[in-house]
């Protein structure tokens, strides 16, 4: 209380400070209560023991606190009475001044009422605390502040007014809660007796009593007994009235005097209100205290409530009252009819009594007046929009009645601030009325539906549904009245809605109450609504019945009429069904069947799409997947939340009519049949009634057949989903059947019924067949009755036998089934036949038992027929000559039957035989599984369906593996005496059928038991009890049939057939003697390669075009006859490659048995790889690479083995079945070759040896002649050859000569240059596969032969001349870069064209790299020079550095040029070879010698002097690499070279010759004259550059290195004077002056006495040298001279200049070597000279 203590001190010091001279009392007074609170403020901190604080109750004792506040309000001095009040609300606030004071503050707060605004409204903050904080307070006092308040009501400020009056609000309900808070302690103490008694009243009680009745007083006019008031305005004390008595209820009927004063004072005050004119506020206080008097006060105002009830209902009829207090009545009866408790009270206080208003039924009437009567005009006319044939553009829609315009924001009867009636539509009134009636249905619904919700009504509410029964008795006219006139009237979607489920209340309580009158009148009212009326029969005020309704509407569908089915009419069906969901339990047979064509009719509209937004047909009643707008909508122009709200509008009917047939599982067996019998009832005549309009409309109806395509039946739709959801119930053998049979039969008889539209039959099908797979998936098929009742439909529907008779069906004589077989349309039916039956088969198949023999029996009985028909007429059409009455019969079967429904029969029936056959053959007897395995001969010999064909031979399979499986089974039971039959007769070839007609070998067929069991023995001994005999009779039988289909036609039939059949021999070749293995190979394996092979050769022959097989045959060949041709002949390719997988697969499986066969296996052995052979090398790529790839496998069978280990008796044969091998493989190889197109080409032209063009002609001679090779081969199958190789050289090995491998690597040399043609339509993988980009990386058949020659693959230690042969070898693959680009001599043309070559260049530099490691390791043998494959080496590695720049350019990865690369490659070969050579030098002969070195300088002279001009594009920095390159090979070749040839075996010829190489070299310029007595070679051939002027020379010397120069120099230059381009132009500079400026030193140096290494090898070296070498500085210097004296004061170029200070330095600096110019000037010469530096040097100045 620290705070108001602080307030207080300084109010009271500004209070004292502004009274001190004018009111010293009151300066006195505020000291004084000062004072008093200074004494407090040491019990602030303690609290009284209740909590208060200790300041605030001191205060409240003493009564001098309100002393200076009270004394400063009666100054009126505007400075003091502020603070006063402001003083007093605080202190009051904190109930801190004396109860006993508080009648003094309020008169000291009535004496400044007339004070300032502010003041007033602080007046007022005062008061209201001042009561709520002391309770007490009662009688005068109260009366004196509710006084203070109204007086303060009555001033002219509009703020002070309403805060006033808000005050006075808040004290009336502060008495009033006083009271009620006081009032539930007291009548919990009081006897119930005595609790109203006016004595027993509370203070509190009495103020409240005292209170209201003066309200009332002065409401009507009256003085107060309590107040001291003269008047309150009628309104405010209306207001007043209505809080008291809507907010405290409970008082007014607890105790008397308020009760009694609401029915003295109150009631009268309204009525005789009521009886005068009123305004608008004042009707709207009065209505709301009536509203409150209904509401809360009816049960004890019973008879004033009669009279304000009756009185609402005369004010409602028309001209009695004005338009808003009639809205004003509404709107209290809107709340009144949504009270179902009010309601039934009203009926039962005045309806349901004699003598009394009925007060309920002149309501409904009011309502129903105002609805029809009130705008009928208005509301009758039709919707204007902008197209009069389309309702779909509801946002251009102006309806009459619509909610958002007819309501208003704030009902009127709440508009309490206005003092004028607002603007009402003139709609209002009509939509309140909507209201009270759709209230006053759902409150009659909400009270009859739980009691009808039970099955037994207790006694105590029989008298609800009675009164329930008579309310619905009293209202149904009049809601019927309005609500069908509102279905058919200008009112938008929200109020429709809310009519329609009025319709779909009213309509289920009086059918659930038993009034089956009103509900058939509410039923066809509804019906009306729920399908458009035919334009010109319909009319809008016309009520017409239902039963007139659906004929007139489907009559106007079928004429085309524009009758179209809106959104309204989707809600009326959504109300229909929920109204028939509802009525369930009640509904009897008609009226199911008028409601089910309703929901059909409605049906119809949508899927004729008369709707005005289009929908899918039976996606509103089906399963809603296809609930979506059509493409030929009319209302495609819609705005998408139109769109969106239809569709929300058919996916609640599709909810809606879901639940309502899903409810048929709840219904009583009674309610199901009577619900069964009416859809029966309705999808007869559906279909009767579809025929008849069809036929009627004749061929007028252009549009007939598509329309009928698409039509379905509702009905039968229904009876589908209805059957499915209680197929329980239907088989249950307590129902004895009944209502399957009735299901059933009319289903089956309406799809035999030949008017029956073909949409509809299919729909009935469907029907069947679902109905069925149903009851098998829930019925017990444990009893053979029950399963035999839900499958012999299946017969019955196909017509299988005669029988044809049945529960529910009529029957039938043979002429109508013949008749009906006959029909086009019966395919369809065996086809649903098939399809159920296949459907049965997967979901229930393996609890079937006693139904397989009738399963088995439908397959093979539409399917035999369908191909047996089939074969006739491919007869008929294969001989036309021989066609009698069959043909006739056959082509009147084929139009009723037509080819591609019998090919779908077949199709369909072919899963049901696959299922049985993958999962119920252990369900199966031995007659049931025979009668599979001649279905699946049957399916796989049809023409029909390739891919059925296929599958059926892999079918025969399955049924092989479950045979054999069971007769182990049999065995392991039977015991020994069993195995030793099995021994006797379990060989497969044993009981084969005869052999097909295009054996080669008629007898090669023939079993090798003697007993030959034929088929009729096989099919006799399937009676058998069941044992091993028994599945060997399958057996044969089977393999009689696979025999049959391996001889197809069809590529993929036989092909198949093939991998079964070696399938076969490989699961149970274990199982065969060595007899049964020979004739296996001979009368089988082999006749069948033979009959491929022959059938192949003649397939281009003996079959036709036409009979190539759709699905091997490529979409996008054109279909010429060539290509159709080679398309055979790949099927049969494809054969082949099947057949040699297979055979070789055999061979390896059971090699280690075949081997006991001996010298018939050997030649089996042989002649199988001949075979591989000759299909290898003339048939296709794919059959190439497959015999290569079985030629691998069989080489490779020791390491197939694994770990197991190859048999002893396979071990010793291996090496002579290798050798086999090996000669297959080198016949392959050579057979490749000798195939390529230049090898056959070739074969008929002379080819010149001389087939690579050479820098040189020198170079010619020392090539082999070397050609490309075209063929088919692929590098594939090249590459899968090359493995083959290592396998079989592992087993020849010790055997392996010389011989063989010159032959291996010729094969391997020649297959690298193999090419593959591209074949016609090659595909890009096969292009990428065969002509890879081997720039960087070489192919795989270049990697794989390079790795055979230069890995451990080849023992080439262990062969004597195996290194040279592999040297030279990988030498010749360097020079295969140029080799790409020789042409073939004239042949004639080819067919085929060649495609690009391949590079080489990868291989080329790898093989470089290999070449360096053999000859590293074999450098040191003698043979590899004495026999030239050191000079063969040296020549092909110097192919690529005399070709220089003439070289194929680099890849991408690898840019080293190849010269360069080669170049590296030949310096460390020669590094090896002479430090290799020196050691048994002498023992070679000379001739070797010099070729030796002939070789070598015949390389390093194309490298250093090219014949080759660099490319244009090469830069500067790589000219100057290059450079770089060629000084650094000239270093190699004088440290390296020059040595070894200085030695006194190198023939002194070749030592001048190489001395004369880098002379050549050293040359800096050249003449024009001197390159000009040369015009037959280039002018680059002396090392020089084109010609390029002096100056321009002088101009870039400085910046090139070395001196050199460009083309755009030499463009640059073209400007030059005439006089230099006379005495300079002839001066041509080379491109590499520095090394020529390299080559000029080497000859100093070799000349030089400074190498003393070797001073006999340098003497030799310098004596050859130096002869060069002084001619050499004698030409300069010669020429030196004499051009100076020429140019006179010209300048010499300056190449001239640097020449020949270069010179001089060098010939000064010389230590020239002694006795070197001896042989060369003589010995005489010499000695005239004193020293040899100036012997040298006068001989080049002489």
């Amino acid at each position: 209380m620290s705070s108001l203590t602080t307030f207080l001190q300084n109010e009271l010091l500004s209070l004292s400070s502004e009274a001190r001279r004018k009111n010293p009392e009151i300066k006195e007074a505020a000291e004084r209560l000062l004072y008093i609170l200074r004494g407090l403020k040491e019990k602030s901190a303690a609290a009284t023991p209740d909590g208060q604080d200790p300041v605030t109750a001191e205060l409240a004792k003493n009564d001098e606190v309100l002393r200076p506040f009270l004394l400063s309000c009666e100054t009126k001095n505007p400075k003091l009475i502020p603070i006063a009040v402001g003083c007093l609300q605080r202190l009051i606030t904190h109930q801190a001044v004396p109860e006993s004071s508080v009648m003094h503050i309020l008169q000291a707060l009535s004496d400044l009422i007339n004070s300032s605004v502010e003041l007033q409204l602080k007046i007022l903050q005062t008061v209201l605390p001042l009561l709520t904080n002391y309770r007490n307070v009662h009688g005068n006092v109260l009366a004196e502040a509710l006084l203070l308040c109204f007086r303060l009501q009555e001033t002219k400020s509009p703020i002070v007014n309403n805060t006033a009056a808000a005050t006075v609000r808040q004290l009336v309900t502060f008495v009033f809660d006083k009271f009620a808070a006081e009032d539930i302690p007291a009548a919990q103490s009081l006897p119930a007796s005595d609790a109203s008694r006016s004595g027993d009243l509370s203070p509190s009680g009495r103020d409240a009593c005292a209170l209201f009745e003066d309200l009332c007083l002065l409401t009507s006019g009256e003085p107060p007994n309590f107040l001291p008031l003269q008047a309150l305005p009628k309104n405010f004390g209306l207001e007043l009235i209505e809080a008291v008595i809507s907010s405290y209820p409970q008082l007014f009927r607890k105790h008397s005097e308020l009760s009694d004063s609401v029915k003295e004072k109150v009631c009268p005050l309204l009525i005789k209100s009521f009886s005068d004119r009123v305004d608008f506020p004042l009707a709207c206080r009065l209505m709301r205290v009536v509203h409150s008097l209904l509401k809360q006060y009816h049960d004890i105002l019973v008879m004033e409530c009669e009279i304000f009830l009756s009185m609402f209902c005369k004010l409602l009829e028309p001209d009695h009252a004005p338009i808003w207090q009639r809205v004003l009545v509404m709107e209290v009866l809107r709340s009144i009819c949504v009270d179902g408790e009010l309601l039934r009270f009203i009926y039962r206080s005045y309806d349901d009594k004699d003598h009394t208003t009925k007060v309920f039924t002149e309501m409904i009437t009011a309502f129903r007046r105002i609805v029809v009567s009130e705008k009928p005009a208005l509301l009758l006319h039709a919707p204007t929009a902008a197209s009069t044939e389309s309702i779909d553009t509801e946002t251009q829609e102006q309806y009459a009645l619509t909610a958002s315009t007819a309501a208003v924001k704030l009902q009127c009867i709440d508009q309490l601030d206005k003092t004028e009636p607002p603007a009402i539509p003139e709609t209002y009134i009509i939509y309140l009325a909507l209201q009270c009636i759709s209230g006053t249905v759902e409150s009659e619904a909400h009270f009859a539906m739980p009691l009808l919700s039970k099955t037994v009504t207790p006694e105590e509410e029989k008298p609800d549904i009675l009164l329930a029964i008579e309310m619905a008795n009293s209202s149904w006219a009049g809601i019927l009245a309005a609500l069908s006139f509102l279905v058919n009237a200008s009112v938008d979607d929200e109020i429709f809605a809310t009519v329609i489920r009025a319709y779909q209340n009213i309509t289920g309580v009086v059918g659930l109450l038993g009034l089956t009158s009103h509900r058939d009148a509410f039923l066809a009212s509804l019906i009306k609504s729920c399908v458009p009326s035919h334009p010109a029969s319909s009319d809008t005020g016309a009520h017409l019945k239902a039963e007139a309704l659906h004929p007139a509407s489907l009559q106007a569908v079928s004429r085309g009429l524009s009758v179209l089915m809106n959104d309204r009419n989707v809600v009326c069906v959504r109300a229909l069904i929920a109204v028939a969901h509802a009525l369930t339990p009640v509904l009897e047979d008609k009226a199911w069947y008028s409601i089910l064509e309703t929901l059909q009719t409605a049906d119809k509209y949508i899927n004729t799409g008369k709707t005005g937004r289009q929908q899918s047909s039976l996606a509103l009643f089906s399963d809603g997947r296809d609930a979506r707008p059509r493409s030929g909508s009319i209302a495609q122009g819609a705005p998408v939340p139109q769109q969106n709200a239809m569709e929300n509008q058919f996916l609640s009917l599709l909810i809606a009519a879901k639940k309502l047939f899903e409810s048929t599982q709840t219904m009583e067996d009674k309610n199901l049949s009577d619900f069964l019998r009416a859809i029966c009832r309705l999808a007869r005549n559906t279909a009767v009634g579809s025929a008849t309009s069809a036929s009627a409309a004749g061929p007028t109806a252009k549009d007939a057949p598509s329309k009928s395509a698409d039509d379905r039946s509702f009905a039968i739709s229904k009876l589908h989903d209805v059957a499915l959801s209680n197929v329980s119930r239907l088989i249950s053998p307590d129902s004895e059947f009944e209502m399957w049979d009735m299901i059933i039969g009319e289903l089956v008889n309406l799809s035999h019924c030949t008017t029956c539209p073909v949409s509809i039959r299919t729909q009935v099908c469907q029907t069947i067949g679902d109905v069925i797979c149903a009851a098998v998936r829930v019925a017990d098929l444990g009893q053979p009755a029950v399963e035999m009742k839900i499958l012999e439909p299946l017969k019955r529907w196909a017509l299988i036998n005669s029988s044809t008779t049945g529960p529910g069906m009529s029957a039938m004589d043979a002429e109508e089934r013949d008749r009906i077989v006959r029909s086009p349309w019966f395919v369809d039916i065996q086809r649903s036949t098939l399809e159920t039956l296949n459907k049965i088969l997967q979901t229930s198949g393996q609890h079937l038992s006693a139904g397989w023999p009738l399963v088995v029996e439908v397959i093979r009985s539409i399917v035999n027929s369908r191909i047996s028909r089939a074969r006739a007429l491919t007869e008929i059409a294969r001989h036309p000559v021989e066609q009698t009455h069959q043909e006739s019969l056959g082509q009147s079967e084929s139009a009723a039957a037509p080819a591609s429904k019998g090919t779908a029969l077949v199709r369909v029936a072919f899963p049901c035989l696959q299922l049985i056959c993958t999962d119920f053959m252990s369900l199966l007897s031995p007659q049931v599984l025979h009668q599979v395995i001649e279905a699946l001969g049957s399916f796989g010999s049809q023409m029909d369906d390739l891919n059925i064909g296929l599958t059926a031979v892999g079918l025969l399979w399955s049924v092989s593996d479950f045979v054999l499986t069971q007769r182990q089974s049999l065995e392991k039971g039977d015991g020994q005496a069993l195995a030793q039959t099995t021994a006797d007769d379990v060989s497969i070839v044993e009981g084969l059928p005869e052999a097909p007609l295009d054996s080669p070998k008629g007898a090669d067929f023939a079993p090798v038991h003697h007993m030959k069991r034929s088929t009729s023995a096989c099919i006799a001994m399937l009676k058998d009890p069941l044992s091993s005999r028994t599945m060997d009779a399958l057996w044969m039988l089977l393999l009689g049939h696979l025999s049959r289909l391996c001889a197809d036609s069809r590529p993929e039939v036989r092909n198949s057939a093939n991998q079964t059949l070696f399938r076969t021999i490989g699961m149970n070749g274990g199982k065969l003697t060595m007899e049964a293995w020979g004739q296996c190979i001979w009368d089988v394996l082999f006749p069948l390669m033979e009959r491929v092979q022959n059938c192949s050769e003649a397939a281009d022959v003996t079959r036709p075009v036409q009979q190539v097989s759709p699905v091997m045959a490529d979409p996008g060949t054109p279909t010429t006859a060539g290509q159709s041709k080679s398309a055979i002949q790949k099927q049969w390719d494809d054969t082949k490659v099947i057949t040699l997988q297979g055979i070789t697969k055999c061979l390896l499986d059971f090699l280690p048995v075949l081997v006991k066969l001996d010298d018939g296996f050997d030649r089996s052995w042989v002649l199988f790889l001949d075979y591989i052979k000759n299909w290898c090398l003339s048939g296709s790529p794919e059959v190439s690479i497959a015999a290569v790839k079985s030629l691998r496998a069989l080489v490779q069978y020791p390491k197939t083995v694994g770990d197991i280990g190859v048999p002893d008796i396979v071990a010793s044969r291996l090496p002579n079945l290798m050798r086999v091998a090996w000669d297959v493989w080198i016949g392959i190889g050579r057979g490749v070759v000798a195939n390529s197109d230049e090898e056959i080409a070739a074969a008929g032209a002379t080819v010149a040896d001389d087939l690579v063009t050479q820098p040189s002609n020198k170079d010619n001679e020392e090539l082999q002649p070397t050609r490309l090779l075209h063929g088919p081969f692929t590098q594939d199958t090249l590459a899968t050859y090359i493995s083959v190789f290592p396998d079989i050289y592992d087993m020849i090995k010790p055997t392996f000569q010389l011989f063989e491998i010159r032959g291996l690597l010729r094969v391997l040399s020649q297959l690298l240059l193999y090419h593959t043609n591209i074949p016609p339509g090659t595909t890009p993988s096969r292009l990428r596969g065969d002509f890879i980009n081997d720039l960087d990386t070489p192919s795989p058949l270049q990697s794989a032969v390079l790795e055979l020659i230069s890995g451990d693959t080849l023992d080439k230690d262990a062969i004597p001349g195996a290194p040279e042969v592999c040297l030279v070898t990988v030498a010749g693959f360097i020079r295969l870069p140029f080799v790409r680009n020789v042409a073939l001599p004239q042949v004639p043309p080819l067919s085929v064209e060649k495609p690009p070559g391949f590079t080489y260049m990868a291989l080329s530099k790898r093989s470089m790299q290999v070449l360096v490691v053999l000859f590293d390791k074999y450098a040191r043998m003698r043979s590899i020079y004495s026999s030239g494959t050191f000079e063969k080496v040296i020549s092909a590695v110097g192919l690529p550095m005399r070709a220089k720049y003439n070289c194929p350019p680099p890849g991408v990865k690898d840019s080293t040029p190849l010269w360069r690369a080669a170049a590296n490659t030949c310096m460390t070969i020669v590094r090896l070879g002479l430090d290799a050579m020196t050691a048994f030098i002498t023992e070679l002969p000379q001739e070797v010698l010099r070729s030796v070195y002939s070789a070598l300088l015949d390389t390093f002279e194309g490298i250093l002097l090219p014949s080759s001009e660099p490319p244009a594009e090469l830069s500067v920095e790589e000219l100057a690499a290059d450079e770089d390159f060629d000084i650094s090979v000239l270093t190699n070749i004088e440290s390296e070279l020059i040595p070894h040839m200085g030695q006194p075996h190198a023939p002194e010829p070749l030592l001048v010759r190489l001395v004369g190489i880098v002379r050549d070299g050293s040359r800096l310029y050249s003449t024009a004259q001197e390159l000009a007595s040369d015009a037959a070679l280039p002018l680059s051939l002396a090392g020089v550059a084109p010609v390029r002027p002096v100056a321009e020379q002088q101009n870039v010397a400085g910046s090139l290195p070395g001196g050199g120069t460009t083309a755009a120099s030499v463009e640059r230059a073209t400007t030059s004077s005439s006089l230099h381009r006379k005495f300079n132009g002839d001066i041509i500079p080379v491109t590499r002056e520095r090394f020529a400026t390299s080559c000029l030193g080497t000859l100093f140096r070799l000349c030089s006495s400074a190498l003393e290494d070797d001073s006999n090898m340098r003497f030799r070296v310098a004596e050859a040298v130096a002869p060069v070498l002084v001619e050499k500085c004698k030409d300069v210097i010669g020429r030196y001279i004499a051009d100076k004296q020429l140019y006179g004061k010209m300048p010499l170029p300056r190449i001239r200049n640097e020449e020949i200070i270069l010179v001089i330095k060098h010939l000064v600096d010389l230590q020239i070597r002694p006795r070197v110019l001896v042989r060369y000037l003589g010995e005489n010469k010499m000695r005239t000279y004193s020293t040899y530096r100036r012997s040298i040097l006068y001989i080049t100045m002489c």
